[in-house]
């Protein structure tokens, strides 16, 4: 418990009441791509997933070759997948290659829990018209973090072998997972593909911190962080062990509250949830 006073303002306390935590980390499940033959639906090469075998269904696009065991002039990367492209004739269909990976979730602990979702893509881009590297992607309940580029290898006509890492957030987690991948439209070249997902079993709030107090006129204005929404905002007028907290208003999902100041002693504090 912190106790801290308000200063400028006459016998009014706020008591914080915080506990601390951490996230649980539950399972995690990897699998790993490397497309050594033209398997379709394609089983991973390496696989670690206590919830079954993930899969990738591949579809080819327009003047797409399909699976390759090496293309000549393309430096050594074998087992590729060549997904085609949008046919300019028919803009009115999507006629770009897709890959539909399917990933039983070992990180599945319920609905209000969550999944981390990270993918890793070796694809062939080159800086101009062909092969420009703009995959896209769908993955149900997903939140896209972002992404990074992990290693960019020189190859052929002024293009590189890239690898980039791209991560989403997954709430609540789904027993499933299903992440499509669409090709760009002027041509994609997948040569390898990982999934790594991570979850907690348990979600546990951080520490819930009072950040600012500032006393306006017949109110308390609260700032906090941390913590897990809702939030109640509970007063007393002693901190005997019979005091009796009372709750002020609704509870909020924000992290800011106003607070009316009532009487010449006081004491507040900000609760999240269990």
């Amino acid at each position: 418990m912190k106790i801290k006073s308000l200063a400028g303002a006459t016998a009014v306390t706020v008591a914080v009441f915080v506990s601390l935590s951490t996230s649980v980390v539950g399972e995690s499940g990897h699998q790993d791509w490397d497309f050594t033959d033209a398997g379709n639906p394609a089983a991973p090469t390496v696989s670690s997933n206590a919830s079954g075998i993930a899969s990738a269904q591949i579809g080819v696009g327009y003047a797409g070759l399909g699976w390759q065991a090496n293309l000549t002039g393309f430096g050594n990367q074998n087992g590729i997948w060549d997904l085609g492209l949008q046919n300019p004739d028919d803009l009115a269909s999507d006629t770009r290659g897709w890959m539909l990976l399917s990933i039983p979730n070992p990180a599945f602990a319920g609905s209000t829990n969550y999944t981390d979702l990270v993918l890793r893509a070796v694809q062939f881009v080159v800086d101009g018209f062909i092969y420009p590297g703009d995959l896209t992607f769908s993955l149900p309940l997903g939140q896209y973090v972002g992404r990074t580029i992990v290693e960019s290898l020189p190859g052929p006509l002024g293009g590189n072998w890239v690898e980039d890492e791209y991560r989403w957030r997954v709430a609540p987690s789904a027993e499933q997972l299903s992440l499509s991948i669409t090709g760009a439209a002027n041509g994609t070249l997948i040569g390898r593909i990982r999934v790594d997902t991570v979850g907690p079993s348990t979600i546990m709030p951080e520490t819930l911190v009072i950040n600012s107090i500032e006393k306006r006129s017949q109110v308390l204005a609260l700032g906090w962080s941390g913590g897990r929404p809702p939030y109640g905002i509970y007063m007393t007028s002693n901190l005997l062990s019979i005091a009796s907290w009372q709750q002020v208003g609704p509870l909020i999902s924000g992290t800011n509250a106003e607070v009316p100041l009532v009487g010449t002693v006081g004491f507040i504090r900000v609760r999240g949830a269990d």
